[in-house]
């Protein structure tokens, strides 16, 4: 996904139970507190307990630290997310995935689920999240290399190209904060 990173070999998270690799959110916005978040793999964690030999992955959050980033004129009181990704398969959830992440990327709020569902399943979630547009990507769509951009207010919706789904959509919601 092109997230920015450094490979710090010392970077010490001071808990015994991790392994091989640990990782830290880091900000500059904090001063000399300027971790955000961290965690790590836990591969003998379970085992030491009494469980089965299961590898796994935890992290945590600073809630203080995470108040203090967030800006002063950010709406906290939005009614829903910009967008809502309705992925009814696997090949569409990958798609969905990427293009979420690039919307998300330009500052608008968007929801997906990460498991494959209905249309109906999805359009009712949507509606009950509040999004204000729904991308639609199923088989049928994806065959085509369209997907469908609906209007949750006005229930009007047109296909979109695939190749220009994020472009389209920018405009459709820069549209909608005039």
């Amino acid at each position: 996904m092109s997230v920015p990173f450094i490979v710090t070999p010392r970077l010490v998270r001071g808990l015994d139970y991790y392994t091989r690799t640990v990782f830290e959110a880091q900000t500059g916005k904090l001063g000399a507190q300027n971790a955000v978040g961290g965690g790590g793999r836990y591969d003998n964690l379970v085992k030491s307990l009494g469980g089965p030999d299961i590898a796994g992955i935890g992290f945590a959050m600073g809630l203080e630290r995470l108040i203090m980033l967030l800006s002063e004129d950010q709406d906290l009181e939005s009614e829903g997310p910009d967008l809502f990704m309705a992925s009814l398969d696997e090949t569409a959830q990958e798609l969905a995935f990427r293009l979420a992440n690039d919307i998300r990327g330009r500052g608008f709020w968007v929801e997906m689920e990460y498991t494959p569902a209905s249309l109906k399943s999805r359009m009712k979630r949507a509606g009950k999240l509040g999004a204000e547009w729904v991308l639609i990507l199923g088989p049928e769509e994806m065959s085509r290399g369209e997907g469908i951009l609906r209007n949750m207010s006005t229930g009007t919706q047109e296909e979109v190209s695939l190749s220009e789904a994020v472009t389209e959509i920018i405009k459709r919601l820069e549209g909608d904060k005039v």
